[in-house]
This record gives C-alpha cells, sequence and structure tokens, in this order.
C-alpha cells in the first residue's frame, strides 16, 4: 500500500537537460597580438604563473525516485565544472549505492533524512567557508529545509528547480479517465496520507498539503507545516536562517502534473473559497510573515523564473545561465 502511495503522489523527478540551438561565434583576437610575444627584463625563472581561481563550493541535492549518480545529476554537475574549472561540487547522497540512495528519497523519515545530510556537509572540509546550493524537485524543497535548520550550512545562493514548496494538494491523475480502479486507488490513498505511520516513512506524503482541509495538515503534517512555520508553533530561526541567503531563485515548469498545484514551486497555492491558484503575495504564509518572504521579496533576494515544459524538462542553456548567474562567484 505504500508503495502504491509513492507511485500516485510522485514519479522519477531526475532532471532532462534539452539541447536549444544558438549561434556559435568564434573567438577573435586582434591581429597585433595573435603571436606577439613582448620581451621583458629581467626575466624570471621559473617564470611566475597567475594565481588558481577558485570558486565558492556547489551542493546538489536530487529528487524523487532520483539517485545522486544518474545521468541527469552528473550532467548538472558537468556543465557547473565547465563553466568553472577546478570547483568543488558535492552530490547529496543518503547511501553510497545509488539504488538505496534512490529507495531513500522514497521511503523514509525527513527529518532524520535532513539530519543525516547536515552532518554528511559538517564533516566535508571544502564546505566549511559557505557554498551555493541547487536542488531539484523534492531536493530543493529539502534544499531549503537544510538552510533553515542545519547549522553546518552556510549557503549564499539557493537555486530550486520544480520544487513543492508550498507541498501537493492532490493526486497526479491517472491516465486513463476510464481507468477506474486507478481513481478509487488514488481517492483511498489521499484519505490515509494523514496516518502517522504513512507520515513517518512515505518521504512524499510528508509533504502533502491540502488547503481545502488546512486545519488537519496543519495538525498532521509531521514535516512540511513545522518546516514553513506553520500552526502554533514557530521557529524563528528557520525565518532567521532563510533570510541570511544573498539569493533564493525558483523555478516553475510552465507544464508541470508531477507538482500540483504547479505554483507551489514559487509558494503559490490553491485558494481554498475560489478553488483557483494564488501567487505567494496573497497567501497567509507570505501575509503573516510565517518565513520572511515579504522581507525577502521587497529586498529582491527572491527571483522567480519560469520555463515552459514538464516537470524537470530543463533547457541546458537555461541551466547554463543560471550557473553563470548565481553559482561560483
Amino acid at each position: 500500500m505504500r508503495l502504491d502511495l509513492v507511485l500516485a503522489l510522485g514519479c522519477v523527478s531526475e532532471p532532462r537537460f534539452t539541447k536549444s540551438p544558438a549561434e556559435h561565434v568564434p573567438h577573435q583576437f586582434p591581429v597585433e597580438s595573435q603571436f606577439q610575444v613582448p620581451l621583458q627584463f629581467p626575466l624570471q625563472f621559473p617564470p611566475q604563473l597567475p594565481p588558481k581561481q577558485t570558486y565558492r563550493p556547489v551542493v546538489v541535492w536530487h529528487g524523487l525516485g532520483d539517485n545522486y549518480n544518474s545521468s541527469g545529476m552528473i550532467k548538472s554537475g558537468e556543465i557547473i565544472e565547465n563553466k568553472y574549472p577546478g570547483i568543488f561540487v558535492h552530490r547529496i547522497s543518503l547511501d553510497s549505492d545509488p539504488s538505496k540512495d534512490q529507495q531513500m528519497s522514497i521511503v523514509g523519515d525527513a527529518w532524520d533524512e535532513l539530519a543525516s545530510v547536515c552532518e554528511q556537509i559538517g564533516a566535508i572540509p571544502e564546505l566549511e567557508h559557505g557554498f551555493d546550493m541547487l536542488g531539484f524537485s523534492q531536493g530543493g524543497l529539502f534544499s531549503r529545509a537544510l538552510v533553515q535548520t542545519c547549522p553546518n550550512a552556510t549557503v549564499r545562493n539557493l537555486i530550486t528547480f520544480g520544487s513543492p514548496h508550498m507541498g501537493v494538494s492532490e493526486l497526479p491523475k491517472c491516465a486513463n479517465e476510464r481507468d477506474w480502479l486507478c481513481k478509487r486507488r488514488n481517492e483511498l490513498l489521499k484519505r490515509q496520507v494523514w496516518h502517522d505511520s504513512v507520515q513517518r516513512t512515505v518521504i512524499p506524503a510528508q509533504y502533502f498539503r491540502d488547503t481545502y482541509d488546512y486545519e488537519k495538515y496543519v495538525c498532521r503534517s509531521r514535516f512540511l507545516a513545522p518546516i514553513n512555520n506553520e500552526g502554533s508553533s514557530k521557529h524563528p530561526e528557520y525565518k532567521k536562517r532563510l533570510g541570511e541567503l544573498e539569493k533564493f531563485v525558483m523555478v516553475e515548469f510552465g507544464q508541470d502534473t508531477t507538482v500540483n498545484p504547479k505554483e507551489s514551486a514559487v509558494f503559490g497555492e490553491i485558494d481554498p473559497v475560489s478553488g483557483n491558484v494564488i501567487p505567494m503575495e496573497q497567501t497567509n504564509l507570505y501575509k503573516e510573515d510565517n518565513l520572511g518572504l515579504e522581507r525577502m521579496h521587497h529586498e529582491g533576494i527572491l527571483s522567480f523564473l519560469r520555463v515552459d515544459g514538464e516537470h524537470m524538462d530543463i533547457p541546458e542553456e537555461f541551466f547554463t545561465g543560471l550557473v553563470e548567474q548565481y553559482l561560483g562567484k
């Protein structure tokens, strides 16, 4: 039953980088300087080399059903490394075995996994003086949670791709509208999402958020409600640590059918009165200042971007542009 819940709530969220045509302009040198080397005295032996460029490290967290060693994760690291040769890139893993790492992205306790990653970050000397971070899908939500909760994580810029910051409020639609068995299963699984055993073991259930039954969500959610500072128990340090980011970039996928509503990626939610999706600025999370989003928004710390395409369909040129603008500096 729990496996069915996973299959209903989510799918493999591996980034898929797509090529887009781009004009190639060859590098041109001034004619005068192509092959001329001015002679300088006195000569130095050995010759002095320019200092090696150092870049701020980058930490990457994969999504639901993915693993740290997948082709998409490796590709993301290669793009970063090609832009900044020698940069330190760390891919979060919950187990050195990729298949077990994948399993732990689906089944487990989100709080236990956060604690494990926090300890992992603290044991890496290259990350001691801070780093930039990006997260794909579920990994983006967990990256934000790491920023808010982990004293070992000094994050400057955070980029998230299609991440359910306001949770998921519906199960994915059945592929066949006439598949009544699928529809019945989804109805059954949705009723079970607040069971304590499910909240403690099924990762996607731990960021389920139903605005039509908000009080039950606040009461039963073991992970998302506390991380978003919703409900009566507030954690001022979550707000403080998130507010220390220099830049928080959120990417929404225009045709996303995995994260529902897709606007959750930019802190949007479904209004239970009208049934329409409302933007971040109209949510209680924003207006009640639970996470300091209003100040961050006004100070230009938050950036909202939109890519046409399905969940995790990322144009390589777009991704490279984000790398150049927000990472490594």
